[in-house]
């Protein structure tokens, strides 16, 4: 007979697996062309290397002007100024200061003029051979972008742990960075362990499944970006296979490999005989609703995740647990749920000790956001997941949520 789960809270599993990542995982860093940083994780520091805009630019398509000589002008008694030359993108003007009451066209982008505090857009002006009409009147430094106002050289664009996205990439490149030290991608296979498990594409005999378990993991961890995930297959009920196909993996070079399915504790679920036949549990089971089973191990030196084969509840020990741990390691920002305060629909009950996950349907009425939860229970009911777009964690130490309560939805995506 299985002994029973030994039940952690969350704060703990997710400890215990950020001091277990410590121990087995080292990602090396390495150098790669800015085509190729994207969704990856910054192993240093990133500074200005230069100040942008390097020179004061026009904001808009105009005429750059003394500010002072468009004052009072407006539809009905524009102001009237004399067009002299104008200043191309890429060119730099090439011609003394400005004068009073003389105006020159600028594009976007382009330096503004010496002698000229502020630019016109073209739409506020009318232009009759080398008179420029002014119908409105503009401010000093309208619609100029000045030297060093986006970023000035040294200033920190990004710091380690930081996920390049295309914000960042964008600022890199202007900054004339074409490469960039980033950490490799954390290698993860993932390996289906259950007898009644087939693969979706294969007929399905009475009393099989289709395994969707792993295709739930394997999707979160490829939109999670850190990863580079595999799915290696489905292995039966024997702790010998489940050995064999743990090994090849961490031959092929998986850093973590996690597998769904065996972890409760009847007389099939094989994964924790395979644990103490092999190496040792970090945890074993967490008090997380769903996600129970959920569990760690480590054997000869790598990490292992073990979920379980209902597919909410091995999401669930991934979104909470793995995944929580893996950003409290790297350091990294950048992979935060997105989220919102919403007013719940009904009260929420709790069960005492555990941290709940709970799927709702966000939606807006009257200007207000709700929370709508949905109550079927079950750990493997994927539809909970399809007719919602959220979730709320209801923490150990809560009894629930009563109806009109303001809570956190965290967003699937």
């Amino acid at each position: 007979m299985k002994a029973l789960l030994e039940l952690i809270d969350v704060g703990e599993a997710i400890r215990r697996l950020v001091d277990a990542l410590s121990r087995t995982l080292h990602l090396d860093v390495e150098t790669v062309n800015l085509t190729n940083a994207i969704g990856k994780v910054l192993a240093e520091e990133v500074y200005a290397t230069i100040d942008r805009p390097g020179e004061d630019i026009s904001a808009v398509d105009g005429y750059a002007v003394r500010s002072l000589d468009t004052v009072g002008a407006s539809y009905y008694n524009p102001v009237e100024l004399t067009a002299s030359r104008s200043v191309k993108p890429g060119e730099k003007p090439a011609f003394p200061c400005i004068e009073p009451g003389v105006a020159v066209e600028v594009y976007t982008g382009t330096p503004i003029p010496c002698g000229a505090d502020a630019v016109v857009m073209s739409e506020d002006v009318e232009v009759r051979g080398d008179r420029v009409l002014v119908y409105k009147p503009v401010a000093g430094g309208s619609n100029i972008i000045f030297k060093g106002e986006d970023f000035k050289k040294g200033d920190l664009l990004a710091t380690r742990g930081t996920l390049i996205k295309p914000a960042l990439l964008a600022a890199l490149a202007a900054n004339g960075v074409d490469k960039v030290k980033v950490y490799r991608k954390i290698n993860v296979s993932i390996i289906a362990v259950g007898d009644e498990l087939v693969e979706p594409g294969k007929e399905a005999p009475p009393g099989k499944v289709y395994d969707s378990s792993t295709y739930i993991v394997y999707s979160s961890l490829v939109r999670d970006l850190v990863f580079n995930a595999k799915y290696s297959g489905i292995v039966p009920d024997d702790v010998d296979a489940v050995a064999n196909a743990v090994a090849r993996e961490f031959e092929r070079g998986a850093d973590v490999v996690i597998t769904t399915g065996g972890t409760g504790v009847g007389r099939h679920d094989i994964v924790v005989d395979f644990v103490k036949r092999h190496g040792e549990f970090v945890f074993r089971g967490v008090k997380l609703r769903p996600g129970r089973p959920t569990s760690s191990s480590v054997v000869g030196g790598k990490l292992l995740l073990h979920l379980s084969g209902f597919p909410i509840a091995a999401w669930t020990g991934y979104e909470v647990l793995f995944r929580t741990a893996v950003i409290k390691w790297l350091g990294v920002s950048g992979l935060e749920r997105h989220s919102v305060y919403a007013l719940l629909t009904r009260r929420l009950p709790n069960v005492a000790g555990y941290t709940s996950i709970v799927r709702v349907n966000v939606f807006e009425r009257h200007g207000e956001l709700y929370a709508e939860p949905y109550m079927l229970r079950g750990s493997g009911v994927i539809s909970s997941m399809l007719r919602t777009n959220g979730y709320v964690v209801l923490p150990e130490n809560v009894e629930g949520f009563e109806k009109n309560t303001r809570v956190k939805v965290y967003f699937y995506d």
